[in-house]
């Protein structure tokens, strides 16, 4: 039976040649969940933590970021200031505030190595494959410049 013909890889400026899609460089890769350690994660399911996040929610019930753009959101998550990486002093009794679920997400992404552009865009930036403004920007394979 007869093979197919290679063609170019189907990302822009690519001309790496295939058989079908895109180029081992440029195949998506598959998106990997954060995943906390366990014995961390079961520090959350404890009564002592949930009394304490209520508390939190109860004492500061609108989100410390919105609340610096003057925005009112309801607040759903107690979230710890300084990091405390499975250290129970500073999970039982350091410092809290309240955020919102979409803030919350967004700062704990920022410390674990995501980014607030999206999954990948760590990759994009550290390569330097962006142009001024920060936008990626795709690379002209016919003459090796960059657009």
């Amino acid at each position: 039976m007869p093979e197919r013909s290679m063609r170019p890889c189907t990302y822009p400026g690519c001309s790496n040649l295939v058989r079908g899609g895109r180029c081992e460089l440029h195949r998506a890769k598959p998106f990997q969940r954060f995943q906390r350690d366990q014995a961390i994660q079961r520090l959350y399911n404890t009564a002592r933590w949930k009394r304490r996040r209520a508390e939190q929610l109860a004492r500061e019930p609108w989100c410390a970021e919105c609340l610096q753009l003057e925005q009112y959101t309801p607040a759903t998550d107690a979230d710890h200031i300084e990091r405390h990486n499975g250290d129970l002093q500073k999970f039982f009794s350091g410092k809290l505030q309240s955020l919102c679920h979409a803030h919350h997400s967004r700062k704990t992404a920022e410390e674990v190595g995501f980014t607030a552009q999206g999954r990948g865009a760590k990759n994009v930036l550290a390569r330097g494959d962006q142009s001024e403004w920060g936008q990626p920007r795709e690379i002209n394979s016919q003459c090796g410049e960059s657009s």
